[in-house]
Parts: C-alpha cells; structure tokens; sequence
C-alpha cells in the first residue's frame, strides 16, 4: 500500500492559505470549467481530476470544515506537508494527471491535540445515471476514494515501538472503495442524494463523515424526461400513417405493441398512461408519449 498523507486542498485549487472565501470560488469555477466532466467526455482523468477539485472546495468553503482541516493535515518530518511523496502523487500517477494545480503553501500549525476524536469529512460527487434508472429507480455501483483506518496497525500509527510503513503513523490511509447507490424512482436530475457514514473515516473513535452525490442524468438516444412525463419520436412510414396498422417500439419498461391510427398526421401524440417516470419516488408514473413523425415518400 502506498505511502498516504493528507491531500492539499489550498494546492489543488492553487490559492494560498489565508485566501478569502470570493478568491477560493473564483478558482474552483475556472478550474471547474476546465475539468468538468460534460467539457471532457470520456476522459477519465478529467473526471478524476473534477471530483478532486469538487472535494478540495467542499471543504474549503466551509468555515467550520476548513478549521476542522487544518486541524487534521499531517506535517513530514521536515515540517512540509509531504503532499509530493504520498496519496497526491500517487493519485496523479494512477489517473494520468499532468502538472500542479497551484503553488506550494507555508507550513500550516496541527492541532495540539492529536489524539482528540474528529469527525471523517464530508465527499460531494457528481455521478452520472442513465435515464430509465432515474425515471424508475434501480441501484448503481459507485467508486471513490476516501480515508480508512489503516489496517496493518489498526489505526494505532505503529507497531510496536515502530512507526507503521503503511500509514507512516497517520493512522489511516486512503483507499477506493465502491458503495451500491440505490437511486430513489422518479429522482429529479441535480438532486443530491445524502449517503450518511459513508464520507471519510473519523479518527481516534470520532464518526465518519457523509457522502453526497448530485444526480446528473445522462441523455438517452430516444427518450427526453420532462417532469414525470417520457417522450419519443417515432418515424413511421407515409404508408402505415395512412392506412393505419401495428408498431413495435421500445419503452422504459420493455418493447411494446401499439396501434397507430389510420389516417394519423405528422406530429400527432399517443400517450400511454403511466408508461413515463415515477411520481413522488412512489409507485404512480406519468405518462409515455410517443410523437409520429412521417418519412417522406
């Protein structure tokens, strides 16, 4: 297991320590922007790098979470952060990150305290959901990284007289874990989902912190939601608009077999009741409402 210390949230978004609240938002939007997730589809280590910037400026926006975190970061032997030859290098080797997002910060004090149980810090994630288990619920697996209690000495720091090799006596190392997310039915898209006890682990007995997840509905090649209503476009020949017959299409639920009237127009709708998403995460559904459209000739 890699050598771990505590990330540099100050370095991430590249402001100093006493930065007021105004310069770390000015940041986190520019570096936001850049890294976001819908700027960089299918880059990996864009997204890794967004939760990365996402985690630093939960906490540092926080009065109380950042107060908390100067507490807990970890100095190295020669009194710097040792942010170089720990987690942070080590996530950036693993995720194919280039370069620093900011400049070196003077040493921090630590707690007087080491001892004193703290609280486990809250994670805020973005997670992308497809649209049917937004619109009807399911369960999706979920992988971040977040600090445990380091298993080699049980959270102690050493063992025996020894400092521990695993955690170099920080007691907790950071590890990735993956979490079943049950996805409520009908959630709304941007919605946060509070996960409790599942943020970082607390140290010396104090409790973990929580996991918040904000609902992003990725779009679907055939369906767009609005409110608790599905709509599709169907293209249907000038034939079978004309004299009318059976259709086969794809729904949320499964394919269904539906009857197009004769003599049906361009633009006309079929709604079928309680096809759509899930009302009020309950067991109503709005409705499923195809459009026809005519192909030419």
């Amino acid at each position: 297991m890699p050598r771990t210390t505590h990330k540099n949230y100050y370095k991430i978004l590249g402001v100093e320590i006493n930065a007021p609240l105004k310069e770390i938002k000015k940041r986190y939007r520019e570096l936001a922007k850049k890294y976001h997730p819908d700027v960089n589809k299918g880059s990996q280590a864009s997204e890794d790098k967004f939760k990365i910037i996402s985690e630093a400026y939960e906490v540092l926006k926080d009065k109380n979470k950042r107060h908390e975190y100067s507490q807990r970061r970890t100095p190295s032997a020669s009194g710097e952060p040792d942010w170089e030859g720990g987690f942070w290098q080590q996530h950036r080797r693993d995720s194919g990150f280039q370069g620093d997002f900011g400049q070196s910060t003077p040493q921090e004090e630590t707690t007087p305290d080491p001892n004193a149980p703290t609280r486990g810090l809250d994670f805020q994630f973005m997670v992308d959901i497809p649209l049917k288990t937004v619109a009807l619920g399911g369960v999706i697996p979920y992988s971040y990284e977040k600090y445990v209690k380091c298993s080699t000495c049980g959270g102690t720091g050493s063992k025996g007289t020894k400092e521990c090799d695993t955690c170099i006596g920080t007691r907790q190392v950071v590890e990735k874990v993956v979490l079943d997310v049950k996805i409520p039915p009908g959630v709304a898209d941007q919605y946060t989902l509070h996960i409790q006890h599942e943020g970082g682990e607390g140290r010396n007995g104090g409790p973990p912190g929580d996991l918040f997840l904000k609902v992003c509905t990725l779009p679907h090649p055939n369906f767009i939601r609005r409110k608790d209503d599905v709509y599709a476009e169907i293209t249907i020949s000038s034939e079978l608009a004309e004299k009318g017959g059976t259709l086969k299409l794809e729904t949320l639920d499964s394919p269904k077999t539906i009857q197009v009237e004769e003599g049906t127009l361009s633009g006309e709708e079929l709604r079928i009741p309680g096809g759509g998403a899930a009302i009020f995460w309950g067991k109503k559904r709005g409705d499923f409402i195809v459009k026809f459209l005519i192909a030419d000739g």
